[in-house]
């Protein structure tokens, strides 16, 4: 019988997509105003995580954004490593951290953004070595 999945298992116990299929995202979605909180993880579960956030401020101004990010106890950063809008940047991306855990925060390029849509999703890579007291 044939797999009608989209999916099966690949190479090296990975998810093979067959027929082109891909991952496609929608969902709940969120504004950006002043210091909006993207997500946040605690700091001994995750050493870096890679981010995308797809934000829509009407039909004609939108923007996609590739984010790595790496922290430590008392330390994080953030890349945007690629952008692609349709003219006009949206989104300022930052980072912070503090004793218990890492923020990723947004915030618009103008206050004319205010109110820009964005969803998320992420991938998470988790902390390889305890974290000391």
């Amino acid at each position: 019988m044939a797999n009608h999945l989209p999916f099966e298992r690949g190479l090296k116990n990975t998810v093979l997509m067959t027929n082109n299929s891909g991952f496609s995202h929608a969902g709940t979605w969120h504004q950006v105003y002043t210091d909006t909180l993207v997500d946040r993880w605690h700091i001994g579960d995750f050493s870096s995580a890679e981010i995308t956030i797809s934000a829509d401020f009407d039909d004609t101004k939108k923007e996609i954004l590739k984010c790595l990010v790496t922290c430590g106890q008392d330390i994080a950063n953030v890349v945007v490593y690629a952008r692609s809008n349709t003219g006009t940047d949206l989104l300022n991306v930052t980072v912070t951290v503090n004793d218990s855990y890492v923020d990723l925060i947004i915030n618009p390029t103008s206050t004319d953004y205010n109110g820009t849509k964005f969803l998320y999703t992420g991938s998470y890579f988790a902390n390889l070595n305890p974290l000391l007291p």
